[in-house]
């Protein structure tokens, strides 16, 4: 083979190599923003929560954490969950081992510091706040995404504030899910 047939060879197989590439990444955000969530600090997700009139969920999370990352791959790119969030809440990733500053409550608190404030004591924990930055509940650990599901269903569409959870259950149980 000469050095002519075996460059358009290379370069064949490397054109080929970049189109599958391509191809691939364009596939995998085709739905646009019903497909994937947007993150952001506190400090964005809380303002943007009260803009918006929208409740936070503030993921709480370590970089070594294995359930995080559990939670991350598998709960957090389940489609009804995707589609749960996105309609209800500003969603913020929140390390509770970071010195980054936040502001919250008149106070300016490191991630660590607010963590511990709002009583994380293990990772994966999953905070909701209302639109106003106050407290609604936190979620402690690992939560697979058909149990996932009924709490951002009942924090989401505020049946937190008229029925206990376990009547919320009761009551939907035989129901379709919207």
């Amino acid at each position: 083979m000469n050095k002519t047939a075996l460059f358009s060879a290379i370069i064949i197989v490397v054109a080929v190599a970049f189109g599958l590439v391509l191809n691939s990444q364009s596939t995998s955000g085709a739905s646009g923003s019903e497909s994937s969530l947007s993150w952001k600090t506190f400090d964005e997700g809380i303002t943007l929560a009260r803009q918006t009139n929208k409740k936070m969920l503030v993921d709480v999370y370590t970089d070594w954490c294995s359930w995080c990352k559990k939670m991350d791959s598998e709960v957090y790119t389940d489609k009804s969950v995707i589609d749960a969030l996105n309609g209800s809440f500003v969603l913020v990733k929140l390390n509770a081992e970071s010195e980054q500053k936040v502001y919250y409550e008149g106070k300016t608190l490191t991630e660590t510091q607010l963590a511990s404030a709002v009583g994380v004591t293990g990772y994966p924990s999953t905070l909701f706040f209302d639109s106003s930055g106050k407290p609604i509940t936190l979620l402690p650990g690992y939560v697979p995404a058909p149990k996932f599901l009924p709490i951002l269903r009942y924090i989401g569409e505020n049946h937190y504030q008229t029925v206990s959870f376990e009547d919320y259950l009761a009551k939907t149980a035989g129901s379709p899910s919207p």
